[in-house]
């Protein structure tokens, strides 16, 4: 059955339509797809079979729901990262299925020799149940513990059933257990022309192209707003210019790796672009919504804010966290205003955050 570990799991909280949302050994969890039966109060035995590791007596759980579309589902753990999270699966009649390059590790379940036509298997980055319908009284489908080695700051994976009849859709038990690493963010150390130096995590880090104020003293509250994931009360903060010409900047952490970087974007009224290729995800931000024009988004390898004006004492221009996902030596990008007239450049207060690899 695999090693017994001491993880920590998920204790969810809320449920609200396809959203729940939970605590991971201190961290924040949301998973967002089909949901069907949720339990709350720590009372599912769903987990308690030798099949998992480790076998929870009594845990929360969610149940996920597989539908022929193959529906996605995230799994955000909100500014956090978590270390080689654990999924047990529970009467798994589908195929789930990670992003390609995902690696999956099986640590326990059923096989076709455990007592029935249950074989829980991992086959590259899927997880494959079978639908099997017992007698009363014993388990449907296939169940078992996969874990997926590595930092995450979120987890995306498909769900498709593999059987065809009935409802035609599965309803899969998960938990999800791991070790939560907070982020670290940058201590600033230094400012010198158009240059910044200062500390991540254990790693140097620089960051080159025009820049306008820096706060060295850990006392700006520009990133306090609940639009920032996670929000900072008091911290360092640089602010990168950005121009018509559509100016570069470098970050570079003088030869360490930074997982899942998370950037801070405080009053951006430019489109922030970084290499084709590089995967942006939306942590948080404004949206036209939220009170404002202020409409904070990514496309593609780009963040884009909308320049405002507002009344006196309210913040300008859209602010919010994106990550990019992966291992970075260094991170390029450009800054070019969405507006014309006034200075003609945007100053858009920046923090970065991550955990060394």
């Amino acid at each position: 059955m695999g090693t017994t570990l001491s993880l920590v799991f998920t204790d969810w909280k809320s449920r609200n339509g396809n959203v729940a949302a939970g605590s991971l050994d201190g961290a924040t969890v949301q998973i967002d797809g089909r949901l069907g039966t949720t339990v709350l109060d720590g009372s599912s035995p769903v987990f308690s079979s030798p099949v998992f590791t480790p076998s929870l007596s009594a845990s929360d759980m969610i149940e996920i729901v597989g539908e022929p579309e193959n529906r996605e589902f995230t799994v955000d753990f909100s500014g956090a990262m978590v270390q080689d999270p654990v999924f047990h699966l529970g009467s798994l009649g589908s195929t789930l299925t990670f992003p390609v390059g995902t690696l999956v590790t099986r640590l326990s379940g059923d096989t076709e020799t455990s007592g029935g036509p249950r074989d829980f298997k991992v086959v590259g980055n899927q997880v494959i149940g079978k639908a099997f319908q017992p007698p009363p009284g014993q388990p449907t489908d296939s169940s078992g513990s996969v874990r997926l080695p590595g930092r995450f700051g979120s987890i995306k994976f498909n769900l498709k059933p593999n059987f065809v009849g009935g409802s035609n859709i599965d309803g899969v038990a998960l938990q999800i257990g791991g070790a939560a690493l907070q982020l670290s963010f940058t201590d600033w150390k230094s400012r010198n022309g158009n240059v910044a130096a200062g500390s991540l995590d254990g790693a140097t880090v620089q960051i080159d192209g025009r820049l306008g104020t820096t706060v060295l003293d850990g006392s700006s509250p520009v990133f306090s707003s609940p639009v920032f994931t996670p929000s900072l009360s008091a911290s360092d903060m640089i602010e990168i210019v950005g121009e018509p010409e559509n100016r570069e900047f470098t970050v570079d952490f003088s030869g360490a790796m930074v997982q899942d970087p998370v950037f801070h974007l405080g009053s951006l009224g430019s489109t922030l672009t970084f290499p084709v290729g590089t995967l942006v995800t939306w942590l948080s931000g404004d949206t036209e919504t939220s009170g404002g024009p202020r409409d904070f988004k990514v496309v593609g390898n780009q963040v884009i804010g909308k320049a405002f004006q507002p009344p006196p004492g309210q913040p300008t221009d859209s602010s919010g966290s994106v990550r990019l996902p992966g291992r970075f030596g260094s991170i390029k990008f450009n800054l070019k205003p969405n507006f014309v007239g006034g200075s003609n450049i945007d100053g858009v207060a920046l923090q970065i955050g991550g955990v060394r690899a």
